[in-house]
């Protein structure tokens, strides 16, 4: 095991939010074993612990404030391949990228794995058809175990819903070194007791009181109903429960796509055509993301720094990217959506199309180049501004009240004096406000800002994180959203698994 007392400047103390915390140490275990003995030390000791993956998430919730830093940089291998009555599924450990799975799973590179269950390899392999695991999180180098943490989506969450609907089963190492696999359907609560015996383990306790909220895409802590299965307990939780050193993750089919960005004369005429696409049974999109005018001139400024991505139409346009299934029904779809798109005031002609995997690649470049571009941004004013992080909104809210939340985004931001773009997942009516911060004044407008939208969206029935989990950065409104009750549940929750509350310390509850 590698370990070594870190420098107030190490990579280990910081995330992509942007803020940085402090260690005694950083433990880099080359193997459960290692891991194991290293958090029963912490326990015995009762030693803060912070579980550190490829530290892509936006919340916070690799950031250490003291203690240990675990890096499970190395448990980064793809152990086997499984099927069931679902179908084929994945196991993997922890810092497994999302892409890795995409590949090996696209060009089934099973050779060197084991068989999960009888001849799964085999039949993988000679099976025709080609899978691909679905969940796209916009960041595709983060770890499964960090996915799983947060629940996190993407854009294909408008058609195959997020990390949840995905995983078949977790092993969790508790803070004590002890392990459990812990698989759906096998663990069920009655009511709001759970009473559970898993690999000779009992765990038992009460699920909070509250009930989360499923009506739209939320990642805003603990999964809590009645007769909740205990795996989506684990699910969205930000490891403050135990953590996950094996993931089965299920495939699907994969089809040929076809991808679109169409350019609209402006933001309203965007957002129109994404209304109108939402439940369009003939176009029956992919995916649907929106770009404001201000984030397609971000794009535009982006390409003299970086010729591989696509340079969009001069002019202030806005744009909807989405993808479309290439099949025998992909004229009349074409037909459905240009009809759409001139309804909305848009011409068809002012758009791309790609099918191949270097026309859809740039694409998506071309979408990515936008939180990328922020991201470099509020890094670069760290150098003389340390205290500074990313500040970009995760809000999710009820279809029938989108266009208010959008019009408060404007509206809050604007009052503030701050600058500002918003693109995502418009499909889920989830999109990002990434505040453009100038200096440490911007920063705190900024919070308060946010504050006042995270309200705004919770009282129209969303969620104030709807992807990137809570962490330590959105702690606060856990309390918002649940109350003193609800976020005495949780805690009390956590020390079932967590007596000496040593784990993830400082992530959802104080």
């Amino acid at each position: 095991m590698i370990e070594f007392t870190p420098n107030s400047d190490s990579p280990y103390l910081i995330d992509e939010c942007k803020i940085r915390g402090n260690a005694d140490r950083v433990a880099i275990p080359e193997n459960e074993d290692e891991l194991s003995a290293l958090l029963l030390e912490c326990n015995d000791r009762s030693i803060p612990v912070t579980i550190s993956g490829l530290r892509t998430g936006l919340c916070g919730g690799s950031v250490p404030y003291g203690g240990t830093l675990v890096s499970l940089e190395k448990l980064n291998s793809v152990i086997g391949i499984g099927e069931d009555d679902r179908g084929f599924y994945v196991r993997t450990q922890p810092c497994v990228t999302v892409d890795e799975i995409v590949r090996m799973v696209r060009l089934k590179h099973v050779s060197s794995i084991s068989d999960i269950t009888d001849d799964a390899c085999a039949r993988f392999r000679s099976d025709d058809r080609m899978f691909f695991y679905p969940v796209d999180p916009t960041e595709m180098h983060g770890s499964i175990g960090g996915n799983i943490s947060t629940n996190a989506s993407g854009p294909r969450t408008f058609r195959y819903g997020p990390t949840r609907d995905w995983v078949r089963s977790v092993r969790l190492m508790l803070p004590d070194g002890r392990t459990v696999r812990i698989t759906r359907g096998e663990n069920i609560a009655k009511g709001r007791h759970m009473d559970a015996n898993v690999d000779g383990i009992h765990l038992e306790f009460d699920v909070p009181g509250y009930d989360f909220n499923t009506d739209v895409k939320n990642a805003a802590g603990i999964y809590a109903r009645n007769d909740v299965d205990l795996l989506d307990l684990i699910i969205g939780s930000d490891g403050i429960f135990g953590v996950i050193v094996e993931a089965d993750v299920y495939l699907t089919e994969w089809h040929p796509l076809i991808s679109n960005i169409i350019f609209m004369p402006d933001d309203d005429s965007a957002l129109g055509l994404i209304d109108d696409l939402r439940h369009d049974d003939v176009v029956d999109p992919e995916f649907l993301e929106y770009f404001d005018c201000g984030s397609v001139d971000l794009v535009r400024r982006s390409c003299s720094v970086d010729p591989t991505i696509l340079r969009p139409p001069e002019g202030r346009r806005s744009a909807v990217f989405l993808d479309l299934p290439m099949d025998g029904s992909v004229e009349s779809r074409y037909e459905r959506l240009f009809e759409l798109v001139r309804r909305n005031g848009g011409d068809p002609s002012d758009s791309w199309t790609g099918y191949g995997d270097k026309d859809r690649e740039r694409m998506f470049r071309f979408r990515h180049s936008v939180p990328k571009s922020i991201f470099n941004y509020v890094a670069s004013l760290k150098k003389d501004m340390p205290a500074i992080n990313k500040m970009g909104t995760d809000m999710s809210v009820p279809e029938e009240r989108n266009r208010e939340m959008m019009a408060e985004y404007g509206r809050v931001l604007e009052s503030y004096g701050l600058e500002y773009v918003i693109f995502g997942h418009l499909g889920n009516c989830h999109p990002h406000a990434e505040i453009i911060l100038k200096d440490m004044e911007d920063l705190r407008k900024a919070k308060e800002a946010y504050a006042v939208l995270a309200r705004r969206a919770f009282e129209l029935g969303g969620s104030p994180s709807a992807e990137h989990g809570i962490g330590k950065l959105k702690r606060d409104y856990i309390m918002m959203m649940y109350g003193a009750e609800g976020t005495e549940g949780i805690r009390r929750m956590k020390m079932a698994f967590d007596p000496n509350m040593i784990l993830n310390r400082g992530n959802i509850i104080e």
